[in-house]
């Protein structure tokens, strides 16, 4: 699922402005708020206002725009490509089919603001609130985050934070862990997982990716939605079936090795600079002394693994 992400000069991304306005392509704004931070899209693409409308909570037009995504297809360009350029804080994404990536990036345009400026920390992966105990799920694409997630959903006492990225910031000796989205972008096909969703998705406008943004309050109810929750477990999932080890406690040094190692499970980062390898590096390291890391393979069926992670978040090893 990685993809290269260029760094421009602002040079560069002034000829892209001039270029978009001499063709009078921005025709559609919008201002989403991204954990308190001003993300304004600018597109040609009906579709994707409209996506981007239903996902995220709106910010007032009033407000300046702390980070900028323009979205646009352009046919002297090969192919799927998205340049930065840092100073402005200006994320140009081109001939993009995939409305997660759009939405991705977005998240991590407001990450590099965030945690450059006001110390709060991206995670890409899920996040729960499970009898007041706060569990994020990071791992590779297909390791079983999204599933594992409304798995544990649907389990008493369980609230989802975000079922695919969210921020923390270190508030005294805990680690809170904040939603990012209004309404969450499920795949089609949940439902053979946890047939519980299948109202839920019977009347969902599903893109030609198999994707829909789905309002998860309305069908679950308010109590089973939090914005925040205390972190106190921080669960890697992977998927290896030649080895037979089910659940392994590590050390937050391993952790924090194997985050390192796999780019911190994110491939939507926007700077991957050495500056921002030492920020995330501090910042793992300080969440690892607040949270009991744990690596989970995920070769049972989706129900057996939702009770091993919840049994090791209610009985630590």
């Amino acid at each position: 699922m990685s993809y290269p992400i260029t760094l421009i000069s602002q040079q560069k991304a002034d000829m892209n402005w001039r270029a978009l306005f001499r063709g009078k392509r921005i025709r559609h704004e919008r201002k989403a708020d991204i954990n308190g931070c001003c993300i304004k899209l600018m597109t040609d693409q009906v579709e994707t206002v409209n996506t981007f409308d239903e996902n995220f909570y709106h910010m007032s037009e009033k407000i300046r725009s702390h980070g900028r995504l323009l979205v646009f297809d352009d046919e002297d360009r090969d192919g799927f490509q998205v340049e930065y350029e840092p100073t402005s804080r200006s994320a140009f994404i081109w001939n993009c089919d995939y409305y997660g990536y759009i939405k991705s990036l977005a998240l991590a345009l407001a990450g590099d603001i965030l945690e450059d400026i006001h110390r709060f920390y991206s995670l890409h992966g899920a996040c729960l609130d499970y009898h007041g105990e706060g569990i994020a799920l990071v791992g590779h694409s297909g390791s079983g985050k999204t599933t594992l997630s409304y798995g544990i959903l649907r389990r008493d006492k369980a609230r989802l934070i975000s079922d695919d990225w969210f921020y923390v910031r270190f508030q005294g000796t805990e680690a809170t862990a904040m939603s990012s989205e209004k309404e969450v972008y499920i795949r089609g096909g949940i439902e053979k997982d946890w047939a519980d969703f299948e109202p839920l998705l019977k009347y969902a406008r599903f893109n030609e990716k198999g994707r829909a943004v789905v309002n998860l309050k309305n069908f679950f109810g308010g109590a089973k939605i939090r914005q925040v929750t205390s972190l106190s477990c921080l669960v890697l999932l992977k998927r290896d079936f030649n080895d037979r080890e089910v659940v392994r406690e590590v050390t937050g040094e391993e952790m924090l090795e194997l985050m390192v190692e796999n780019n911190f499970y994110n491939p939507h980062l926007l700077m991957r600079s050495e500056r921002k390898l030492e920020l995330r590096r501090r910042f793992l390291k300080k969440l690892l002394k607040i949270v009991r890391p744990v690596v989970v393979n995920t070769t049972a069926t989706p129900e057996e693994t939702v009770d091993i992670i919840l049994d090791v978040v209610s009985h630590p090893i």
